[in-house]
């Protein structure tokens, strides 16, 4: 069955059913159980060590690969110092199908996925929406450069140097609009191994992983009918990939980190069936040059302090950890406290069934003292699910 759909749902729509799935996977089982479609990994070009990475090219779409998304998350503050969080997400994943017409060559029919949420600390709120597209005309990620589409939703980028500018235009329903615009204050990071980041033992399971650590960030919110002008960091990862966990892997950990002093942390704890962290777990150190430096992220280094079971769908989450991990600038170890802003920040997809944990949090040292800000991904701690779509 052959069909185009575009729909959106956010926070209070009942849901009945729901499908625990790891955020990638998810995406994935919609598009072969709901549209009817196959993806076949095969099909697809693999990320490999050799590539060269070219820009503005690579900020745009790759389409000869199975998956990608652009992750926008940041921290917020209007006047008054009101805090906010918020999430724009963008994926693009490719269909071994199309829509003939007229005699014409199938039209390739990309699945659009996108997921906006706002936290508002001051009334303990989460907002949150998410949207699926087919259409052509309402979702699109272009090629060549970054610019992205899903209804109103928009991602672009609109100035042309190492440290480019971008402009965010979202909404969440009818009680949110926000635009805003983004500017890199250190060149883009290629995470891994010059941009190609394993995540298994089978080279197959890797991603081209790039990153603006540090964007400021200007705009406005409009919230409940009221214009907020607001100021504050963002952080952008854009992946592309065609295969991702190992045969051994349930879900993942991932944490961005902004410290005051400058200097920026990227971590991802990759869980296997026994709770433990595979050996392709990593974190990062990215300097005021946005050079990454990269180590093996062990189980002693990432302790779970605190965990919090969703009223909703009852998935519980390890919602505030300790990250414990060699400082490259001294002979210390250096220690962080992760302390979620608000613990109910977990996003539910009622088109996906997709349910994971996205939130904005404090970094803290060792005497309780802020030194930054994070925010962290905790993905898979729903019921036990296949994973074979993400595997080779």
């Amino acid at each position: 069955m052959k069909r185009r759909f575009n729909q959106s749902f956010g926070k209070g729509v009942d849901t009945t059913r729901r499908w625990n799935l790891p955020l990638a996977l998810g995406v994935i089982y919609l598009l072969q159980s709901v549209v009817g479609m196959q993806v076949k990994g095969a099909a697809h070009e693999i990320a490999t060590p050799e590539y060269q990475f070219d820009f503005p090219r690579d900020y745009g779409s790759h389409p000869d690969f199975k998956i990608e998304w652009w992750y926008v998350t940041g921290h917020l503050k209007s006047e008054g110092d009101r805090r906010f969080g918020y999430q724009a997400t963008f994926f693009r994943l490719a269909a071994d199908s199309g829509i003939s017409r007229e005699g014409n060559p199938p039209l390739p029919l990309d699945i659009h996925l996108a997921h906006m949420a706002l936290l508002d600390l001051k009334t303990k709120k989460f907002y949150h929406q998410e949207r699926l597209q087919q259409s052509p005309w309402m979702a699109f990620a272009k090629e060549g450069d970054m610019e992205l589409k899903n209804g109103n939703w928009k991602l672009r980028r609109i100035t042309d140097s190492e440290r480019p500018d971008f402009e965010l235009q979202g909404s969440i329903l009818a009680d949110i609009s926000m635009k805003m615009q983004l500017s890199a204050s250190k060149p883009i990071t290629l995470f891994g191994d010059n941009g190609y980041s394993r995540k298994g033992s089978d080279p197959s399971a890797a991603s081209y992983y790039m990153t603006f650590t540090r964007l400021q960030t200007t705009g406005s919110i409009r919230l409940n009918g009221k214009s907020l002008k607001v100021r504050g960091w963002s952080w952008m990862d854009h992946e592309v990939s065609s295969s991702q966990l190992a045969p051994q892997q349930v879900g993942w950990d991932w944490l961005s980190i902004r410290l005051n002093d400058g200097r920026d942390i990227m971590a991802y704890r990759m869980r296997t069936t026994k709770k433990e962290a595979d050996p392709f777990s990593t974190f990062a150190w990215v300097d005021a040059n946005g050079d990454a430096s990269h180590q093996r992220l062990l189980d002693d280094m990432w302790k779970v302090k605190r965990l919090w079971t969703s009223p909703r769908t009852k998935n519980t989450y390890p919602v505030e950890v300790e990250l414990k991990i060699p400082d490259p600038d001294s002979d210390n170890v250096f220690q962080a406290h992760i302390v979620p802003l608000y613990d109910g920040q977990e996003m539910l997809g009622h088109l996906s069934r997709i349910e994971y944990w996205e939130g904005a949090c404090d970094v803290l040292d060792s005497k309780g003292t802020n030194i930054g800000e994070a925010y962290m991904e905790l993905a898979g701690y729903g019921d036990e699910s296949d994973l074979s779509a993400l595997k080779r």
